[in-house]
């Protein structure tokens, strides 16, 4: 290579962590170019593989998760644990590990034991409630994080509370997310001078504080909530109509709201009705609104769903259709967006969620269909090859199963 070019070599990354949060970061990195190692459990593997409902066999959150990585099966209680962590640390540029800190140091995936195996190592510790305060020991699973964090909705029936119908806990998967940011932000680091290992902690319970930060920003100064998106006013709403179906329209900056009047023939005093002078938009929040409320919702109602999707997009105002997961999915928009990708299962081809990153050379405009992401790798499938490229070709995957006088996990 002549003027300093270096040959270039996928980030490494071994996984550790199990279920959700881990497995994101990981499928992410994946996605994104990186070589990933999946430590797996010899006996059961990570837990997403035995997570209905199935696919062809396969568990949905493994088929989600776990493409394009390789699997290395190893128990806990083999005599060769100590001896294949140390050289996982050494191969790879980062690690996952997903588990409470005192799990970790319990098991030799603590920062410091890898670190003496690899000084310069990016070690990423993902954990329920972080690394201080009262609740760093609690065990996470779940929503219990969200429930923590403020972010679980109820509704009530006659049987008692109950999560609201259609919610999703955020901050299992959202704390993937920023594992992966808060790799690929150390590495950056180390490919620009820093000469140290680094450790990234990230809080689940953190990821679902950081989450609500509208309402932590407005409660932490104010000591009020942020606005629902209820109280928004009537032109930030959402309307019925003439075929059952719902639209949210927002035509809040004036340019759009004198469009939308006229599109609605809208009464010409709305349409001088505003003021646009703090931020540039004006939602028609107050009392004084709702005669426009009234008169926009009669004349959404007097036509479809398909009609307003067609003058609202023709005039770039902005609305959305409510549309059902489904639609979205089955959308022209979707297929020529690329936001689902294959995987392979064996023989048979899988669909997964393709990471919403795109990236091309110089100004080359980048690809939205994406490539297959990879084969979902059997339970120790890769044992043997990544056994070799460690270092340890001598051992099997037989080495690395637990003596019969072990203790089970």
């Amino acid at each position: 290579m002549s003027n300093g070019e270096q040959a270039f070599r996928r980030p490494r990354i071994v996984d550790f962590s199990t279920h959700l949060s881990g497995p994101t970061a990981s499928q992410l990195l994946t996605q994104m170019g990186a070589d990933v190692i999946k430590v797996e459990n010899a006996r059961i593997g990570d837990g997403n593989r035995g997570m209905g409902p199935y696919i062809d066999g396969n568990g949905l959150l493994h088929v989600a998760l776990n493409g394009g990585t390789r699997s290395l099966a190893i128990d806990r209680h083999s005599p060769n644990w100590d001896r294949v962590i140390a050289a996982c640390a050494r191969w790879a540029d980062a690690v996952l590990v997903g588990t409470r800190p005192a799990d970790a140091r319990r098991r030799g995936l603590d920062f410091a034991t890898m670190v003496r195996a690899n000084p310069k190592l990016v070690y990423c510790s993902i954990s329920g409630f972080g690394d201080a305060g009262p609740w760093r020991d609690f065990t996470a699973h779940g929503q219990t994080i969200d429930a923590f964090a403020g972010l679980v909705k109820l509704e009530k029936d006659g049987g008692g509370p109950r999560t609201l119908q259609g919610w999703r806990s955020t901050a299992t998967t959202l704390g993937g997310v920023f594992a992966a940011l808060g790799v690929y932000a150390a590495l950056y680091n180390r490919d620009h001078g820093v000469d140290h290992a680094q450790y990234v902690s990230i809080s689940l319970w953190g990821v679902g504080m950081w989450w609500s930060w509208r309402d932590s920003t407005m409660l932490a100064n104010t000591g009020e909530r942020w606005t629902e998106y209820t109280e928004l006013g009537a032109r930030y709403n959402l309307y019925a109509t003439a075929d059952d179906r719902v639209v949210l329209v927002a035509p809040s900056e004036r340019k759009f709201w004198e469009s939308f009047c006229d599109t609605l023939q809208l009464p010409e005093e709305f349409r001088a009705h505003g003021d646009w002078t703090a931020s540039g938009m004006d939602h028609g929040e107050g009392p004084e609104y709702e005669e426009e409320r009234k008169a926009i919702a009669e004349r959404i109602a007097a036509r479809p769903l398909a009609e307003w999707v067609k003058v609202f997009g023709g005039l770039q105002i902005p609305f959305a259709p409510l549309l059902t997961i489904e639609e979205a999915l089955a959308s022209e928009h979707a297929l020529a967006n690329g936001v689902m990708r294959t995987a392979m299962a064996g023989t048979t081809e899988v669909k997964v969620p393709a990471t919403p990153v795109r990236m091309a050379p110089n100004d080359e405009p980048p690809s939205q269909q994406m490539p297959s992401v990879g084969s979902l790798p059997d339970l120790g499938a890769n044992t043997d090859e990544v056994l070799a490229e460690l270092g340890l070709g001598e051992l099997s995957a037989a080495d690395l199963r637990a003596t019969p006088e072990a203790s089970p996990a």
